[in-house]
């Protein structure tokens, strides 16, 4: 997985520079916006049983995680990122092409484990990893 995020990203968003107006906009565009809104994240989060069914797969099995290289897909404001990082991660790699990449990497560093856990934006086929490979996906 040794790809480049594509740069042609507007600074305020998701869309693509070529797509200018809703017209030329795509269900992809829309698809990858949605995800930038808090409000999905906050639904996502307050899901108590979902939230604790991931915490509890992942601490229940922290000899799997124990030392190892975990790509997060998708880590939204990184919670998953994070059950990995306190589950004995080595390094873990967040990844996500909406914005709320910006949020994900505070909350992460308020955490204090922003020395585990890298945050990049991008589209997971398209972003060069910082390492080799990796040893579990998560998303």
């Amino acid at each position: 997985m040794s790809r480049r995020a594509s740069p042609a990203l507007r600074p305020h968003g998701d869309m693509p520079a070529s797509a200018t107006s809703h017209d030329e906009l795509t269900s992809k565009d829309y698809y990858f916006d949605s995800y930038a809104h808090f409000g999905i994240h906050e639904e996502m989060l307050k899901d108590s049983v979902r939230t604790v069914t991931y915490k509890n797969a992942i601490y229940h099995n922290k000899h799997l995680f124990r030392d190892k290289v975990v790509l997060d897909v998708g880590c939204g404001t990184g919670i998953l990122s994070m059950f990995a990082a306190k589950a004995g991660a080595r390094m873990v790699i967040g990844i996500d092409y909406s914005t709320i990449v910006e949020q994900a990497k505070e909350i992460v560093k308020d955490n204090k484990l922003d020395h585990v856990i890298t945050i990049i934006r991008g589209k997971v086929e398209e972003v060069e990893l910082p390492v080799p490979k990796v040893d579990i996906i998560i998303s």
